[in-house]
Order: C-alpha cells, then structure tokens, then sequence
C-alpha cells in the first residue's frame, strides 16, 4: 500500500443525523409552526403520510410565502433559533479539533435549514460534508427543497434519500478506518446496518430507534451506544475513539 493510501485509511468519520440529534426539534416541524393554528391541521399532517416530509416542507414553506409574505430571512431566523442538543457543540467542536477526524451530517431535512443553523452557531467551516435535500432560494425569496436522489431500492428510507447508501459509499472510499454514527431515528437504521465491528452505531435513548433496538439489535455488527445529551456522548464515546 503506498503512502497516500495509508494515511487515507488512517481517518475516522463522525457522521451525524441533524434533527433531535444536532438540534433538540425536528427541523421541518419547527418551521411549519409558524404558520397560523389554524392551517396547521391533520389535513396537513396527512401530506406526511401520503406524500412524504419532502412535499410536507415544500407545502408548508408555499403556504408561508404566498399567504404569509415569510420569505427565506424569515424561515432562516426560525431554524437559527431551534436549540442544540445539551453539550452538542461541544462534541462538534473537540471532533473537528482532531486532525484525524472528518465531521459530516447525514439528514433528511435540508441544506438551506442546515447551513443557516451551522452558521448560527459558526461551525459551518467544521464540516467536512453535509449530505442532504437541496434547500434553494429563489429570486423571489421564496425557499424550495428538492430531494437527494429519487431511490427505490430501499425500503427502510424514503425515496428522497437513502442514509445507508450515503454510508456505504464513504465506507467503501477505504478513507476510513473507523466511523461513527450519531442519530435518533428508524431512518437512521440503514446507515448503521452498514457499520462495522469496529465502528460505532450511536443511538439516542428516549427516541424512536431505541425504542425499537430489542427488535433491531441484532441486524447490527457494530458496537452500540447509547446516549442522552452530547455530555453523556463526550464523556462516553469520544475517549473510546481517542478523541
């Protein structure tokens, strides 16, 4: 193996879920509340189920601009107000001090919500990719979120974004020797089925995928742990990657 290649192998991938992982909401959620009470409705909510949270946001961020004048400044300054998981920041900041650390998130929300909350907080520079629905901004003003990809052959994500594929991808660069993976949810199942024995799936306890883990357990080959706020997670997780 030649030099470069060595080193390349030598790395190790954080890779993150954003929502009730980064952030303490749900990022789409959030946003539709600001709309009136009133056209917050199971009509609404239904979109979720039928069409998907792509079409969910999309009709939600429609309906702000053109009934409630709500342009991408003032959706921007509702997700840059959404709290940080308690001692996040922290586990963002001492991962991406480590020279040998890659910082990435892979979310299901999208980049315009993303970038706006990273830069919030300054740790956009942090980030060494972040793998999610295009968020857009219009002339207008009016923000639009396309999907990642349109996938069919995983049932386990929604179509717009399968986070196992992501996964394999940078598992298979051979760039990492290690990866750890950090979310909360079912859809974050196919990215840590694709881990390792040496790997780390992180799951946050009191949510819905561990919740579910005396199910799933077993469909994973790496190690699991469990975490509450990012202080449990830097006390916890990073001394046993050497961070």
């Amino acid at each position: 193996m030649s030099e470069t290649a060595s080193q390349c192998g030598n790395r190790i991938l954080a890779a993150f879920d954003f929502d009730r992982t980064i952030v303490e909401r749900d990022s789409y959620l959030t946003v539709c509340e600001l709309l009136p009470a009133e056209k917050r409705g199971q009509k609404l909510h239904d979109v979720i189920l039928k069409r998907g949270w792509i079409a969910f946001i999309c009709q939600v961020l429609e309906q702000l601009f053109s009934e409630h004048k709500m342009d991408a400044r003032a959706v921007g300054r509702c997700v840059r107000a959404m709290a940080p998981v308690p001692g996040m920041l922290r586990v963002l900041r001492r991962l991406a001090r480590h020279p040998s650390v890659d910082l990435c998130i892979v979310s299901d929300s999208n980049s315009f919500f993303i970038d706006e909350w990273l830069q919030e907080y300054a740790l956009e520079h942090l980030m060494h990719e972040v793998y999610t629905n295009p968020g857009c901004v219009q002339a207008s003003g009016e923000v639009i979120v396309l999907p990642f990809e349109e996938q069919t052959q995983c049932d386990l994500c929604p179509s717009n974004l399968c986070k196992g594929c992501v996964l394999r991808q940078l598992i298979d660069s051979g760039i990492y020797r290690q990866v750890l993976y950090v979310g909360d949810s079912c859809n974050d199942l196919c990215a840590m089925r694709q881990l390792r024995p040496k790997d780390f799936a992180c799951i946050r306890r009191g949510f819905e995928l561990h919740s579910k883990m005396a199910a799933h357990g077993k469909e994973l080959s790496c190690k699991v742990v469990s975490w509450r706020d990012g202080h449990e997670l830097d006390e916890v997780l990073l001394p046993q990657i050497g961070v």
